[in-house]
């Protein structure tokens, strides 16, 4: 029981890792053109730079980033920001049985 219990969790990690099975390939969406928040993207009178956001965006089956929100933020006044930056990125589509679909990706975005 427990050789079949640990041989499932080992399939399944294999499974979530993207490895080849036969003729079914899956990979993660990829960027082309990357998230970057910059020095000078953040507004004058933004204070305490520190902490995490956590943004949350679908990527389509063209590699376009659709419907992104803050989920968590230490500082409000950043989310507008974020979000555009967001809208300005480009992926390769996520891959599941060899066609390109719709996912929904976490980003934690961390100030120091």
């Amino acid at each position: 029981m427990i050789k079949a219990i640990l041989c499932l969790l080992l399939v399944g990690s294999l499974t979530a890792r993207n490895y080849e099975f036969g003729a079914r390939k899956s990979q993660e969406p990829i960027p082309v053109k990357d998230f970057r928040l910059e020095y000078h993207d953040i507004p004058d009178g933004v204070t305490n730079l520190i902490g995490k956001v956590v943004a949350v965006f679908e990527i389509d089956e063209h590699g376009n980033v659709l419907d992104p929100y803050v989920q968590d933020t230490f500082n409000i006044q950043l989310n507008h920001i974020i979000v555009n930056k967001l809208k300005q990125t480009k992926y390769q589509p996520a891959i599941q049985n060899g066609r390109p679909v719709r996912v929904r990706m976490t980003l934690p975005i961390v100030f120091k």
